[in-house]
Formats: C-alpha cells, structure tokens, sequence
C-alpha cells in the first residue's frame, strides 16, 4: 500500500516538475516580450512550484524509511515542505505587492515608464491557464486514488489553481488594458494598469499561503488535526472499539504529521482492570485493521493517566 502511494505520488510530482518548469519559462519569456509585471510574477510562482516540487520529488523517497533515530520514519518531511512551500509563496507575493507599489508610486511623480504590449499575452494566458488547471485537476485527481493522503500533493494542487487563477485574471484584464486609448481618461492603465492588478491579485491570493504555513506549522508542533472530515471519521471509529465508560477513556487527541496519524488514547490507570489487557490489545489491533484502509500510514497509542 505505502510503495503503491509513493508509485503514484512520484508520477504525479514528475509531472508536474516538467508542467511548472515550462510555466516559469513561458512567464520570463513573456515579461521580456511585454514588459507586464504580472507576467513576470506569474512566472515566478511556477518557478517556486518548479523547485518545490523538486524536493517533494526526494521527499516522496525518503518520508516512509524508519531507523533508530526515526523509528516513525520522516514525515515530519511532509510538514517541513509545505512549511517552506508556504513562506516562498508568502515572499513572492509580498514582494510583488512592494515591488509594483513602488512603480505607481513612481509614475504619479512623474518617472516615465514603458506602455505595456499586450500582443502576446492573450496567447500566454490561454496556454497557462489550461496547463495550471489541467495540473490542479491531475493532482486532485492522483490523491483522490490513494484517499488524499499526500499532503504534498494537497499543498501543489491548491498551488497549481492559484496559479491558473493568475493567469487567468492577468490575461483578460491586460488585454482589456490594451484597448485603451492614449487619449482616454483611463490612459495611466497603459502604463501601470499591471501592477495594479497585481496589487489587487496579490492582496486577494495572500491568505493562501498563510492558510498553507499555519496548516504546516500546527503539523509540526503535534496540534490537533484540522481537517475535520479525517477527525470526526477516526473519532467516531475509536468510539465504536472503545466505550468511554467501560474502558474508562480519559482522553483522545488525533494529530496529523504530513501524511502520517497518530491517535492516542488515554485510559484510567486507577480503574484499569488487569484482566482486560489483553481484550484492549485486540481491540487496539481491530482499531488499526479498519483505520489502515483509509490512513495507510498511522500509529494508534494507549497511555495510562
């Protein structure tokens, strides 16, 4: 099962480093032809999503391998990538945001500034959106095989739509801006009408890295788990194996590493009945049967309180 996700993760992830490189060409090739600083931010996304992939590629290798220093193998990995994955994101976007304030600040105090040529861009934004959404729909696609659980593969599909979003959004806004003309009331467009836009874009799209780095670092510090779907559905498992009262449960915390779940529940030392050890050993292991179909990688704990 574990070597069946990995098969599918790493193809998915292949594909998608080759996707997200032609992307970021295509963006650089684009600005140089255009001058459009939203192209150039878009180009610079798909790089991001280029050399993430590339780690998630050796991640993919790596996460399930245990040892003496990581007996529960390093899906810790998992977390730490879409950490990383989030703050490069989170910079590029806020860069963008100082970057292209700077150029209409400029140009309202009277810095001249090239017009931007919107002839090649409606060819770029078709090519990108149907090369993103494609990739997003791939990836959803892929995890939903192996009962989404890749979180690498949740991060990049979110990513991969943002990123069609984008182009999308630049690609009909920078057109429109082209017929323009000189004259028009609406003429400063010509000049900073991107960077406008990728103000506006930037300011829209930034809770989305922000969503991703919380996500990531409540992973790393052992929270509970926040998808609620995934908590309510190992609750109401544990629920039906142990019965609060008889087994006198105490306590159930559910958290998430990456791909890997832990679940452990407490149990009341002082009404603890010797003679039951070996019926909570089997039920722990039925417990573990049922929840493995659907969470491949997950660890079940009794502790005493």
């Amino acid at each position: 099962m574990t070597k069946h996700i990995a098969h599918i993760e790493k193809r998915a992830l292949i594909i998608g480093v080759i996707a997200n490189l032609v992307m970021a060409i295509s963006g650089w090739a684009a600005f140089n032809l255009s001058g459009s600083e939203a192209l150039l931010l878009d180009g610079n996304m798909s790089f991001i999503l280029f050399i993430t992939t590339l780690v998630a590629l050796k991640i993919t290798e790596i996460k399930s391998n245990k040892s003496d220093i990581f007996p529960f193998g390093l899906y810790v990995a998992e977390a730490l990538y879409s950490l990383m994955k989030g703050l490069l994101l989170l910079g590029v976007v806020i860069s963008a945001i100082s970057s292209n304030s700077s150029k209409v600040l400029s140009y309202w105090q009277g810095a001249e500034i090239e017009p931007i040529k919107t002839g090649v861009i409606v060819y770029y934004a078709i090519a990108m959106v149907v090369i993103c959404w494609g990739l997003s729909f791939f990836y959803h696609r892929q995890n939903k095989r192996i009962n989404h659980n890749s979180s690498m593969l949740k991060v990049d599909q979110k990513s991969s739509f943002i990123d069609g979003i984008l182009s999308a959004s630049t690609g009909v806004i920078l057109v429109v801006i082209g017929f323009i003309e000189p004259t028009s009331t609406f003429s400063p467009l010509l000049y900073i009408g991107d960077s406008i836009l990728v103000i506006t874009l930037a300011l829209m799209m930034i809770t989305q890295p922000i969503n991703i780095i919380k996500e990531a670092f409540v992973e790393l510090a052992g929270g509970k788990l926040q998808d609620t779907e995934s908590y309510e559905d190992i609750k109401s498992k544990v629920e039906s194996k142990f019965d609060a009262q008889t087994h006198h449960i105490t306590s159930l915390h559910i958290s998430k590493t990456g791909s890997s779940y832990l679940v452990v529940i407490g149990l009341d030392l002082t009404k603890l009945n010797p003679n039951n050890q070996s019926t909570l050993i089997n039920k722990k292991t039925q417990l573990h049967q049922e929840l493995v179909s659907s969470y491949p990688f997950i660890d079940i704990e009794m502790i005493l309180t």
